[in-house]
């Protein structure tokens, strides 16, 4: 289990063959990166930052842990695939709205996640927040008039959330983060679900509501840890450090909750002892 941020970010350069030397240079000492992998430092938000962007973790993107289906042809599927992890996402748009891709929709579940996967890549290709907004509508199967939402049902309605707040209409957006968590803790645990809480944590950020942002940031962490899943977690830590970095400590004060142990370590460098 990956529990702590020097883990993570271990985790993050070997999948990217990079050693700590290449990791850190003009960032940080390689020492000093080696405990911080260690888990014996902690560093501040500025140095966090960095380490994420020379790690490529990226704040605005993420990929699913596991993609959803849109077609009974496997072919259509590792395309969908490929073209989210790697970000791709105007090559994304142009795959789905070819003929042949809608032709091998086979099951309103797959018919479900290409309007899901469409909504994002109008989203993300082109920031059309009206397309994505539609698309997204398309993808709601009535998630909200019973209580088994699964997964996709509620990161269709959280991606939703995203688009409200990037049109910075806080009260939808609100309202969609509430519908994608309901009855949330009777739900058995997938790893997408982590993507959940992030996605609670950006929309509060674009509308500039930094404490909840930070709150819900805060419970994606345990989430993910209470569950054995370093998935997000890097995002998770980066878009804390981003907010940290933005934001009046005197601010985070006034609510006791989120001074905990995370963040007065992310504002002090530190040795653990």
């Amino acid at each position: 289990m990956m529990n702590n941020l020097g883990d993570i970010l271990k985790h993050r350069r070997l999948e990217l063959h990079m050693s700590q030397s290449a990791a850190s240079d003009n960032i940080c000492s390689q020492p000093m990166l080696s405990s911080i992998e260690k888990g014996k430092y902690i560093p501040n938000s500025e140095i966090l930052i960095l380490l994420c962007k020379r790690l490529k973790i990226d704040m605005n993107q993420l990929s699913l842990n596991n993609n959803y289906q849109i077609s009974s042809v496997e072919i259509f599927n590792n395309t969908v695939t490929h073209l989210c992890n790697n970000h791709e996402y105007f090559e994304l748009k142009e795959f789905l709205l070819k003929k042949s891709t809608v032709e091998s929709i086979a099951s309103d579940n797959q018919l479900q996640a290409y309007y899901y996967y469409l909504g994002i890549a109008f989203l993300q290709s082109d920031n059309d927040l009206d397309q994505a907004e539609v698309n997204l509508k398309l993808a709601m199967t009535n998630p909200t008039e019973h209580s088994n939402l699964t997964t996709l049902d509620r990161l269709v309605l959280i991606s939703s959330a995203v688009v409200y707040a990037t049109k910075q209409q806080p009260n939808l957006s609100d309202m969609y983060i509430q519908k994608a968590f309901k009855q949330f803790n009777s739900a058995t645990f997938e790893t997408n679900q982590v993507a959940l809480f992030y996605l609670a944590g950006y929309a509060n950020l674009l509308i500039n509501n930094k404490l909840k942002a930070i709150k819900w940031l805060n419970q994606g962490i345990d989430f993910a840890s209470n569950h054995d899943s370093h998935y997000m977690l890097a995002n998770m830590y980066y878009l804390l450090a981003k907010i940290l970095m933005d934001t009046d400590k005197s601010e985070l004060a006034l609510d006791y909750q989120n001074r905990s142990q995370i963040f007065t370590d992310l504002f002090h460098e530190k040795v653990f002892k």
